[in-house]
């Protein structure tokens, strides 16, 4: 068996060595507390930056449905003042024979079979447009 100054020196090791061990867990403490202080900061700030862009992206589809609804207006001001367009005429070269019209291009043939070749080449537009003025 140890002596009482043996298992005193023993005992005032244990507590020599307990006290190292909390003087390590409570600086380690501390450390975790100032990292999760850190982190809520950190939080708090990523969570004010998402509401300012939530706010700031609502603002921009706002001002994109306005301005669709002013170039709506846009454009129906433009065709208020400019009229209605116009379509487009088309452009023939002179000696074109589409230039001829169909009624003159059939005049023009003599032969039956020949009148049958072409009408059988138009389309059927182009043979009522024919048949209305014959």
């Amino acid at each position: 068996m140890d002596t009482i100054d043996e298992q005193l020196d023993a005992a005032n090791a244990q507590v020599a060595e307990l006290t190292a061990q909390l003087t390590a867990l409570q600086q380690e403490n501390a450390t975790l507390q100032a990292a999760n202080e850190e982190l809520t900061e950190n939080l708090t700030h990523t969570r004010e930056q998402l509401a300012g862009m939530e706010g700031a992206h609502r603002q921009a589809l706002e001002e994109v449905q306005r301005l669709k609804a002013e170039a709506k207006t846009a454009e129906e001001r433009a065709a208020e003042y400019y009229g209605a367009a116009a379509a487009p005429q088309q452009v023939t070269t002179k000696g074109d024979p589409d230039a001829v019209s169909l009624h003159e291009r059939f005049a023009a043939i003599k032969t039956p079979g020949e009148q049958t070749v072409f009408l059988r080449s138009l389309t059927d537009a182009q043979r009522a447009e024919l048949y209305s003025n014959i």
